[in-house]
């Protein structure tokens, strides 16, 4: 199998997430050709977004797609719980976090630099995404999202906490979890997941790699 993307992406990283927690290997790789807009990638991803997983003559898109396709495939160990309110409660969580929180999250960053921050913009922003935490904590049972094992509702909700992690302290949210228990118990028994570990030390690579050479191109003449 081959995933194409980078971990840098809160989308391919659960799919990282939920392939390693079932013991699969998937190598990930970028985008072939030029780019996400290439030929050779739009051949395989029409919409040319990431991730898309290869597997033999199979090609998915869409990462929760991505996710249940190896849940489906692969159903040991099982990352969906096996009665139908827990299932539909896991992918609740994960269409929350895709719809409510990554969304402004990712509006924010345009506006991490104080000199440049648009107040009304950020405001706007951060009032979506605190909407979209309150709705999301009344789901969560702890210690992982449902109870006592992962579930694809942490492969989405481990990504999200890493950004909000690190980028909610700059708008003076020093502690993003606070006004959350919930989700601040599921980000702490994550963050003790190998896996997860993992996953997070990747991440936050890619994070510095992706922040030094945006300097880079900033500071040239």
């Amino acid at each position: 199998m081959k995933l194409y993307g980078a971990a840098l992406s809160p989308y391919v990283a659960r799919v990282l997430l939920a392939a390693r927690r079932k013991g699969l290997e998937i190598a990930l790789l970028p985008a072939p050709g030029t780019g996400l807009k290439s030929p050779e990638y739009l051949a395989i991803n029409p919409y040319g977004k990431m991730p898309a997983l290869v597997d033999g003559a199979n090609r998915v898109i869409e990462s929760e797609v991505i996710c249940e396709y190896l849940e489906d495939t692969h159903p040991q160990p099982p990352l969906l719980p096996a009665d139908a309110p827990g299932r539909a409660r896991s992918r609740t969580i994960s269409r929350a976090v895709d719809l409510y929180v990554l969304p402004p999250l990712q509006g924010l960053v345009g506006q991490m630099n104080p000199a440049t921050r648009d107040a009304s913009v950020a405001d706007k922003h951060m009032a979506e995404l605190t909407r979209g935490l309150t709705g999301l904590e009344t789901f969560l049972t702890g210690p992982w999202s449902l109870g006592p094992a992962m579930t694809l509702a942490d492969c989405a909700l481990v990504p999200a906490c890493f950004y909000l992690e690190r980028f909610l302290p700059a708008f003076g949210r020093l502690d993003p979890f606070a006004p959350y228990a919930k989700l601040g118990k599921v980000w702490a028994t994550a963050k003790a997941d190998p896996a997860v570990v993992q996953l997070l030390t990747e991440m936050g690579q890619a994070l510095e790699d992706f922040t030094r050479a945006r300097a880079a191109n900033t500071s040239r003449p």
